[in-house]
């Protein structure tokens, strides 16, 4: 049930992005960036006792979406949150590869010409790939949905052209029989392009 009301949120979001888009927009904009990952420190199930697992790692960003004007707009993103291990006994290192896409409205308040607060909420789609240590065959895949918010701050240097910093928190990361659930905070630089 909670799997099912949270793709039906996520479909209801793009398709209000989609309707309210208007046909000859002149406020797009695209993007990447790059950050810092922090993760809870839930073991993936069936780690050793006492293992120390990754919970810091680095995390890149493309992004686009549309400004409907100077306070509202939407945002769509690919989150790339690289690997997460643990040594499981008898096995070595397992590592989780991550990857999230998510969708988000946007608010802005703008301070001054050039600099603007934002504030996003959404619903995010993960998914894990699991690969075992050389000399072992097999690997998994699972997936799940869940919200995400942040906020940030973005500097215009020219009306095409900006840089934003920003937080971003990502609720129930992982599956619980495998990597283990655990919440996640990425806090990266980022390049805009409007166009």
């Amino acid at each position: 049930m909670r799997l099912r009301f949270k793709s039906l949120l996520a479909v209801a979001m793009l398709g209000l992005c989609l309707v309210f888009t208007p046909a000859l927009a002149q406020n797009w904009f695209a993007g990447a960036g790059i950050g810092y990952l922090k993760t809870g420190d839930a073991c993936p199930v069936g780690s050793a006792p006492g293992a120390a697992c990754d919970d810091k790692d680095t995390s890149w960003k493309i992004f686009g979406g549309y400004q409907f004007n100077s306070y509202f707009g939407y945002e769509l993103g690919l989150v790339n949150m690289e690997e997460r291990s643990a040594s499981l006994p008898g096995v070595g290192p397992v590592t989780a590869r991550l990857r999230v896409f998510e969708a988000t409205l946007v608010g802005t308040v703008p301070v001054g010409q050039r600099l603007a607060l934002y504030a996003k909420a959404g619903i995010f789609h993960w998914d894990a790939d699991y690969q075992l240590p050389p000399g072992f065959t097999g690997s998994a895949d699972a997936n799940d949905s869940d919200f995400t918010y942040g906020v940030g701050v973005r500097y215009n240097f020219t009306p095409s052209f900006a840089l934003r910093l920003e937080w971003q928190h990502y609720n129930d990361v992982g599956d619980p029989a495998t990597t283990g659930r655990f919440k996640a905070d990425t806090f990266g630089i980022g390049a805009l392009f409007s166009f």
